[in-house]
């Protein structure tokens, strides 16, 4: 479950469901259990009045007092959100490097987290923000520790579907005074879902293996599992009971035989007989997608999905653009910062939960996991 949310201020009316194009911040619409419709709709059509209450991923209700001037992005996921609902100048600290250098300005900002995804807790102490807003992948030690330092901290729930990053994105605008943006965010994508799915054409699915690297693979009960499904695939990991994350074995990948292989872009197309004699291989049915927007749990997860259903679905595939070249240059660095430079330490978790910190997602982060000897810690 996500987290529940009171806001102590007055409730105003929904915001009204969005159909004009995104401007360049909405243009960044593109994880944690899927909320009930009760909840969603609370998340709706509640304002931004302050104090809010939360409970969070601790189980611990935390108060916001009044909307926040400084705040603590812990985890890529989170900056992107932020940058998405045009939140980013209340940004004071945020994992910094390839895993947010697509986002404008974020190379000014202080980094608040290590190699091993452990926040930097001296560098947050010195920030002084409002509110630390930490992704899932922080370790709950993290978290007590900012908090006997005397620091709010609302820690996300993991993300295990599209809905969920949409939900949170709502949360997050709520979380911070930024529930217009949010909501015109999130409006977005769920438009961007819908197109997605009125365009999937009729008869069997492709099959589809995600390749994170490492022999690792996103199973249907996760938010990656998710993207494959609403663009029209079938996710081979079924077929080797992976539901969440974990290794998938040749012998499965050449029985299941996939149609498409869809690649983190920076990660080398894994190289065996197996492989070799795919369908995929053997048709050059390859997706390479944006590292980063594929293992993040936040809005620009719809750019693959919109990739992907254009690929499995060519007659189909919906003309709406997620974002287009002059948006994507107005929110992003000149290199589009390390958005392809996947690490070759990547590694996936065996959590179904999505937040992964430095904006990995399940992806990056599970293979770095593995290379340090964490891969039980769980998000």
């Amino acid at each position: 479950m996500l987290l529940v949310v009171v806001s102590t201020g007055g409730v105003a009316a929904s915001a009204p469901a969005q159909t004009v194009a995104p401007t360049e911040r909405q243009g960044l619409q593109n994880d944690t259990a899927s909320l009930g419709p009760g909840q969603s709709a609370a998340l709706q059509s509640e304002n931004c009045s302050f104090p809010v209450e939360v409970t969070d991923a601790t189980g611990e209700p935390v108060t916001i007092e009044e909307e926040p001037d400084r705040v603590v992005a812990l985890g890529a996921s989170v900056a992107q959100t932020m940058w998405a609902i045009d939140a980013e100048e209340t940004v004071v600290g945020l994992p910094t490097g390839y895993t947010t250098a697509y986002l404008n300005g974020s190379q000014n900002r202080t980094n608040v987290l290590g190699a091993n995804q452990n926040a930097i807790v001296e560098n947050i102490v010195d920030l002084e923000p409002d509110v630390v807003l930490a992704a899932n992948i922080i370790d709950e030690d993290d978290i007590e520790t900012l908090r006997d330092n005397g620091f709010t901290v609302v820690h996300f729930e993991g993300a295990s579907s599209i809905s969920d990053v949409t939900e949170k994105t709502r949360l997050t605008g709520q979380l911070v005074g930024a529930c217009e943006g949010a909501a015109t965010v999130a409006d977005a994508m769920n438009a961007t879902v819908e197109e997605v799915r009125a365009s999937a054409t009729d008869g069997e699915n492709p099959t589809v293996y995600y390749a994170m690297g490492g022999g690792w693979t996103a199973g249907p009960d996760t938010f990656i599992g998710d993207v494959i499904a609403t663009a029209g695939g079938d996710n081979v990991a079924a077929a080797a009971d992976i539901r969440t994350y974990g290794e998938i074995s040749e012998e499965v990948i050449a029985a299941e035989n996939p149609d498409w292989i869809v690649v983190p872009e920076g990660r080398e197309l894994p190289k065996s007989p197996a492989i070799n004699a795919t369908t995929a291989v053997r048709n050059d049915q390859i997706v390479r997608v944006n590292a980063n927007f594929i293992s993040q749990p936040g809005p620009r997860v719809t750019e693959p999905l919109q990739e992907l259903s254009a690929a499995f679905n060519p007659d189909g595939a919906s003309e709406t653009q997620t974002v287009t070249e002059t948006e994507r240059d107005a929110v992003t660095t000149e290199s589009d910062g390390g958005a392809t430079d996947a690490p070759t330490t990547e590694a996936p978790t065996t959590d179904s939960g999505s937040g992964f910190g430095p904006g990995f997602g399940p992806v990056a982060a599970l293979l770095a996991l593995v290379a340090s000897g964490l891969l039980a810690r769980r998000r």
